[in-house]
């Protein structure tokens, strides 16, 4: 879903057999072979409720707030569209500061077997290895937030409906959507790492040069080439190593930067649409506006509009 929150997870079906016998972290579980599917309720305001699992886990909000303190992070709130990765055996605190009976806090907390999380992350590693990335690829191995995007979200959307029915086969679709999810996962944490303006990556990571190359020059019509040079690389190596740790391709990313930067401009100044347009890089405002539609879910002008800003 484009321009704000994810819509909420569908648990319908699990409320309707679910049994509430606690006020607070009530808990259903949902089990197959590699993973558990844990759904919690808490209908009480609580502080520092404590939460550990023995595998990898994915905590992802689905109704209310909480208030999340992991080890070595600073604490934050969890709201739902917004997901965390948290390692096996750490312990997670956990405040409910907004439970209420008639507004019960609801999130879901999925394990997954460490001897899973190894298939895909050997089969990665094996078939597209990371560039410049000694440790290669992994999962669950550092606390890890992350706002879903419209595919994880689909994905976690479409475990909970496979471990919520009835099927006799519901082992073998769940796997599959798992091993999705988990690669999905390891390009977004991958894509955070490499692109953060803070990353100490740019001088050691091909990619994380780009990346920054890329935005330091969002203005200018960058080629593929230009990239791939910058890189060392081929064209074609470079697109496909590209596309295959951060899940979208160099053009996709850069029109998502070229976009995040004119969402910026249109909060932050009154300058006019093509001025915006030009400087983000786009040669077209026509395209421009119909991009911008696309990934914000409504025009330049709507946008500027609903922001009060004139």
């Amino acid at each position: 879903m484009k321009s704000g929150q994810m819509p909420s997870f569908d648990v319908s079906r699990h409320l309707q057999s679910r049994r509430l016998e606690q006020e607070v972290e009530n808990r259903t579980a949902y089990t197959i072979d590699t993973a558990e599917l844990n759904i919690y309720e808490t209908q009480h305001v609580a502080e520092k409720v404590e939460l550990t699992f023995g595998s990898p886990v994915l905590a992802s909000m689905i109704r209310g707030k909480k208030v999340m303190h992991l080890p070595n992070t600073p604490s934050f709130d969890f709201l739902p569209g917004e997901s965390v990765i948290v390692p096996g055996d750490e312990t997670m605190r956990i405040d409910f500061p907004e439970a209420q009976l008639q507004n019960p806090t609801q999130c879901l907390a999925l394990a997954i077997a460490p001897d899973k999380v190894r298939q895909v992350t050997d089969l990665l590693n094996d078939q597209t290895p990371l560039v410049d990335t000694p440790q290669g690829w992994q999962f669950g191995q550092q606390n890890f937030f992350l706002t879903n995007d419209g595919p994880i979200h689909q994905l976690i959307a479409r475990l909970i409906y496979i471990f919520t029915e009835n099927n006799k086969a519901k082992d073998v679709f769940a796997n599959l959507v798992l091993q999705e999810l988990v690669v999905r996962l390891m390009q977004t944490q991958a894509r955070a790492l490499l692109l953060s303006p803070a990353t100490s990556l740019v001088s050691v990571n091909r990619l994380a040069h780009i990346a920054q190359y890329i935005n330091k020059f969002l203005h200018r019509n960058l080629q593929i080439k230009e990239l791939a040079d910058q890189a060392c690389m081929s064209e074609p190596n470079f697109y496909r190593t590209f596309k295959q740790t951060f899940g979208l391709t160099p053009v996709d990313y850069i029109n998502q930067q070229r976009i995040t930067q004119a969402s910026k401009l249109l909060r932050t100044t009154n300058r006019c649409l093509d001025d915006i347009s030009t400087q983000c890089g786009f040669n077209n405002l026509t395209y421009f506006m119909k991009l911008f539609r696309r990934e914000m879910g409504q025009s330049p002008a709507q946008y500027r509009k609903q922001l009060g800003t004139s």
